[in-house]
């Protein structure tokens, strides 16, 4: 296959001055830590106010795919050089042709079940069974303009019941990020009506979900009786899970009217808010108890346990053109709690990274999930996973070296080498340059460099993840550096030379050597719907999803950043 060779011009986004940015946070102790997180999660939040031109949102035109048709399986790609400079429309085409024949593959040898095996070819029913990688790719689709197969994955929605046996159950989590997240963005793009239909049916299926003493939504529902399913005894539900389905509700709840999905969320954000003031941290627990509503635990993580719940607070003061000013005051605290508990640096080479404490002792591990978390010396950090990796892949966790011998105390472990301890050296010392894990980032460390891992492999699989390539992508959009787009071009070849099968794709064991073998016998849904749809976005050209104008899910679903009407306000009594 060969795509054009002719060198496309386009406008880089408006870089941030961050020097300047920080320097103003840094003026006085007392404000830093409270504001520091618009710094740190400088991609998520400045990227939404950065000057590029924004566009008149409309559905995308629905046409036939030219010149396209089923091959059977092929060979991976070795792609070619381009002449000393990238051509972003040849690397957008070939983000295309992987997507494509990823679900492809899918679509000859597991539609309409959830997920293939592409080692023996099988299907895989492990998320409801109603074809949960065709409901995740549909915008992924229409935003690469994959018509025939947004087509055909729309007949099939507009059959789905939504209905699961006993004594089945839906997780509530999955199938609220998956499938209604889906379905919502798919019909924002769109405007396929039977979208915004299915979504209504199956957000009022879940409904029975909140149904719980405390109003926090419990792990699993049935969707046919309303049965709940508690998980674990007692009924115990994980941060991420209950809190990481506002978005979807909230926007529901805007195209339908429909109060009760309003509602519902309000009272998880109720709870958070209240919560959030009994801790000095500002962080919430990992586990919940929904009986009663309360913390279960002192496990502090933004890892996948709880990633999403903070993701969602931003986004829920986003999602609604910035108007409800709670959810940055909650944002900003929860990031202010991060920066004092969760982020460290590595004894030899200084690189930054975040982890997880249980009554104030860190692990020390960095989940892939985790990777979210980046601005530049986190980016920088998760990028150097990969870049020393054989394989090019990064892992899934690391635990990363503490510098101290078996001797030393716990409580001086736990100070020293946290990046505030850091911070207020580099700050005492005149704030010269970028802070620490920012400046004077280190190289690689690969061989004949010289230089010395300072962290492990906890697990060295890679699963097709995206976090660390939406953090490219973020780092792109809000500094305008070329650098995040050839590092994402990297990680893309390296995913092609290991992962691609003929049969599609597969996540692979172990990425800390040269030729990754013994691959596991899974396409995850989310790589349709993230790990490709950011490497479009990331080459992209053209900018076909403002950050001023969308926000994505935790599934990467795009949803379109509206503002609440007067009627609205009035009727779901928002301030």
């Amino acid at each position: 296959m060969s795509y054009s060779q002719v060198p496309m011009e386009h406008a880089s986004p408006q870089p941030i001055n961050q020097r300047s940015l920080l320097s103003g946070i840094l003026k006085s102790r007392a404000t830093r830590l409270g504001t520091l997180g618009a710094f740190v999660t400088l991609l998520l939040v400045l990227g939404l106010w950065s000057s590029s031109p924004s566009i008149t949102r409309v559905p995308l035109s629905i046409e036939k795919d030219k010149g396209v048709s089923y091959s059977g399986p092929s060979e991976p790609n070795v792609y070619e050089d381009e002449l000393h400079r990238p051509n972003w429309s040849y690397r957008e085409s070939a983000v295309k042709d992987a997507f494509l024949h990823a679900y492809r593959a899918y679509e000859r040898n597991a539609f309409p079940a959830d997920e293939l095996s592409p080692l023996t070819n099988k299907r895989r029913q492990n998320f409801n069974g109603w074809g949960v990688s065709a409901v995740d790719a549909m915008d992924t689709m229409l935003l690469m303009g994959h018509h025939d197969e947004f087509r055909r994955a729309l007949k099939h929605v507009s059959s789905m019941t939504f209905d699961i046996p006993e004594p089945g159950f839906a997780h509530f989590f999955e199938t609220t990020i998956r499938y209604l997240g889906g379905l919502l963005s798919a019909y924002a793009l769109s405007g396929e009506h039977v979208l915004l239909q299915k979504a209504d049916e199956l957000g009022r299926k879940l409904l029975p979900a909140f149904k719980t003493p405390s109003g926090l939504p419990t792990f699993g529902v049935n969707t046919k009786s309303g049965r709940l399913y508690g998980g674990v005894t007692p009924p115990y539900v994980l941060l991420a899970e209950m809190a990481s389905c506002q978005l979807e509700y909230r926007y529901l709840a805007h195209l339908t009217g429909n109060a009760e999905y309003y509602q519902v969320v309000e009272q998880i954000n109720s709870v958070l808010q209240r919560s959030q003031n009994q801790r000095s941290e500002g962080l919430w627990s990992t586990h919940w108890e929904t009986e009663n509503g309360t913390q279960a635990d002192h496990h502090f993580s933004v890892g996948a346990w709880g990633d999403s719940a903070y993701e969602y607070l931003l986004k829920q003061y986003l999602q609604t053109s910035q108007s409800e000013p709670r959810f940055k005051r909650m944002y900003l605290r929860a990031t202010k709690g991060i920066l004092e508990n969760l982020l460290y640096l590595s004894p030899t080479r200084n690189l930054l990274y975040v982890t997880d404490t249980k009554k104030g002792i860190p692990s020390r591990k960095m989940e892939h999930l985790s990777y979210i978390w980046a601005a530049e010396g986190l980016a920088h950090t998760c990028w150097t996973m990969y870049g020393e990796s054989p394989s090019g892949l990064g892992p899934e966790v690391a635990r990363f070296d503490s510098g101290y011998s078996a001797d030393d105390a716990k409580a001086s472990e736990t100070i020293t080498d946290q990046w505030m301890t850091h911070l207020f050296s580099w700050e005492a010392e005149g704030s010269q340059g970028k802070p620490p894990g920012v400046g004077n980032l280190s190289g690689l460390a690969r061989k004949h460099s010289g230089l010395q891992r300072d962290y492990s492999l906890v697990t060295a699989s890679y699963l097709l993840r995206p976090e660390t390539i939406e953090s490219m992508y973020l780092m792109w959009k809000t500094t305008g550096d070329v650098v995040w787009r050839e590092r994402g071009w990297t990680i893309f070849k390296a995913i092609e030379k290991h992962c691609r099968l003929r049969g599609g794709y597969a996540s692979v064991v172990n990425i800390d050597v040269v030729d990754p073998l013994s691959p596991h016998n899974k396409t995850p849904s989310y790589a349709l719907a993230e790990t490709w749809k950011y490497l479009f976005l990331l080459f992209s050209p053209a900018d076909p999803l403002p950050l001023d104008k969308w926000v994505f899910n935790t599934e990467a679903h795009p949803l379109p950043v509206f503002e609440w009407t007067p009627t609205e306000k009035k009727r779901y009594q928002i301030p």
